[in-house]
């Protein structure tokens, strides 16, 4: 089996055709790799945009591609096309679905249709490593902060362009790649594939919501694992319930914060305790499950 990293750069502009703002896609880059993570392929294309002619400053100051690079360009269609035969049949990796759901847009536009024709089997690359690297920031990893986390050489790597992040992202993906651990990470890409992709996840702040279960609505203390006592009323702020919370058997009190995180798994419950005394006094241990901010699947 062999795989092909794409990644791709766009600008956004507004569409009269649509009635909204489109980000369109202004350059392809991916290399491909064989089943060892070997690079044994490159592709690179310029789009020359139809939407929106002249690129936003902040797009030109990051890629350092210029108007003049995309007088040139392909047409989205002809890029899609050449893509397709370099991909041939291997597996569609990105950093993140953000590409794909761009993709979308563009597909969208110009051929009226929401699927991408090359897309057969995809995994995210992002989603992997993340996991791999077993990292206490539940956010999305940003690719450099991979690569940085995993000592990854990118001296050598033209960044925030389409080829070099996806170079940058193989680097990355072989640092923690495993066969057997990888492979529940790619995905047929059928009907169930794009509700998935297009579902938008929300959250959840009414207690009055039957979504939400109020059995859940604890803390366990850190230092000891005792449940602790909620000694407020739950307010809402920033769409978490919020609440102090205090270990008896510790005597430690704690600012608690908990969301209901609807994704399209189902219900995500995420808590956070912050000691409202010093955080000298906690364990080392402690203060990493503080920082940790696990989700708690419901």
């Amino acid at each position: 089996m062999q795989y092909v990293i794409l990644d791709l750069e766009w600008n956004s502009g507004y569409s009269s055709k649509t009635e909204g703002f489109i980000n369109e896609i202004i350059e392809f880059g991916a290399v491909k790799l064989d089943e060892n993570m070997q690079l044994i392929g490159q592709f690179s294309i310029f789009v020359r945009p139809e939407i929106t002619r002249r690129l936003k400053t902040k797009v030109k100051e990051l890629t350092q591609i210029t108007n003049e690079d995309l007088k040139h360009g392909s047409t989205f269609t002809y890029a899609v096309s050449k893509f397709r035969k370099f991909a041939e049949d291997c597996v569609i990796m990105s950093w993140s679905t953000s590409d794909l759901k761009a993709l979308e847009e563009n597909c969208r536009y110009y051929y009226q249709s929401e699927r991408i024709p090359f897309l057969r089997y995809y995994a995210d690359v992002q989603a992997y490593c993340q996991q791999a690297i077993d990292s206490a920031d539940k956010n999305q990893m940003a690719l450099q902060t991979a690569a940085e986390k995993l000592s990854v050489d990118m001296s050598d790597i033209p960044l925030h362009r389409a080829v070099g992040d996806s170079i940058l992202t193989a680097r990355v993906l072989k640092k923690v790649y495993d066969r057997r651990c990888f492979e529940p990470y790619i995905q047929l890409v059928d009907d169930e594939f794009y509700k998935k992709l297009n579902f938008h996840n929300t959250f959840i702040y009414h207690l009055e919501n039957p979504l939400i279960d109020r059995e859940k609505m604890y803390f366990l203390c850190p230092e000891c694992g005792a449940v602790c006592t909620c000694t407020e009323e739950w307010t809402v702020k920033g769409k978490a319930f919020r609440t102090i919370a205090v270990c008896e058997s510790c005597n430690v009190r704690y600012k608690g914060k908990i969301q209901f995180k609807l994704c399209y798994e189902g219900v995500k419950i995420l808590k956070r305790l912050v000691p409202l005394q010093s955080e000298e006094t906690l364990s080392e241990d402690a203060q990493e499950q503080i920082n940790r901010n696990e989700p708690e699947e419901s």
